[in-house]
């Protein structure tokens, strides 16, 4: 008579040669599952719950991967490493935002503008020669290279390029940094509108006035703090104007 272990034991042993066979069956002309070759093809499987359509809806609902599940010691390494490698992946496409940013904002802050420009000759100006030079000299050479507004025309894109060019040369010789056309529209707003705004702040303005702050000649005057801000601890007439 056999023990209940050994029938246990020999339910096991069946219910796994039953499950190999099905499992070589599954993957005929491929690894023989639970192999190394097999879970070297397998470790590229995604890892959570997958979608399945049952009853003519797809459950979940939401985008998951399809097919079959992660083999059981890939997802206990999903689960002991985990955040790893996410982590790694949600670092690098941050750093990669914050780069395109800083790189569009070197891009605005070296492009020539309209106002850098002549409106007749469409040459450069003063404002625009000061820029200029600070971006040859000045801004990061990894970001040292000079964008020109392209204006409305193809011949107004081309005088403005000489022009820089030629500027570009008398400054700092023949190694210059490139000097490319882009479509661009300036944000902000005039700077006389600015400078009014500014004026307006400054006339508004009140005058300073200076208050003396003592002790009162009479006995109830003392605050508590030791001020005498009772009735004759601050005077109310100012001392000064402005200052």
């Amino acid at each position: 008579m056999y023990g209940t272990s050994q029938i246990c034991r020999q339910l096991a042993w069946s219910w796994l040669g039953l499950a190999g066979l099905c499992g070589g069956a599954a993957v005929a002309g491929g690894p023989h599952p639970h192999t190394e070759e097999w879970y070297r093809m397998k470790a590229g499987d995604p890892p959570g719950q997958r979608q399945v359509e049952k009853h003519g809806k797809m459950w979940p609902p939401f985008p998951r991967p399809v097919g079959e599940e992660q083999a059981f010691w890939h997802k206990y390494h999903h689960a002991h490493y985990w955040p790893y490698p996410y982590n790694c992946q949600d670092k690098a496409y941050v750093q990669d935002v914050l780069h395109q940013q800083a790189a569009a904002g070197w891009t605005s802050a070296t492009t020539l503008q309209d106002y850098h420009f002549d409106a007749e000759t469409n040459r450069l100006n003063s404002a625009g020669e000061t820029q200029l030079y600070w971006i040859l000299t000045q801004a990061p050479i990894s970001y040292r290279t000079a964008y020109v507004a392209q204006g409305r025309s193809a011949e107004q894109a081309q005088v403005r390029l000489a022009s820089v060019e030629q500027m570009a040369r008398s400054m700092i010789g023949e190694s210059l940094p490139p000097i490319l056309l882009r479509h661009d529209i300036p944000v902000g707003r005039p700077a006389s509108e600015v400078e009014a705004y500014r004026r307006k702040q400054l006339q508004a303005i009140p005058n300073q006035r200076l208050f003396t702050i003592g002790t009162s000649g009479g006995g109830g005057g003392a605050s508590a703090g030791g001020l005498g801000m009772g009735t004759g601890g601050m005077s109310g007439a100012p001392q000064g104007g402005n200052q």
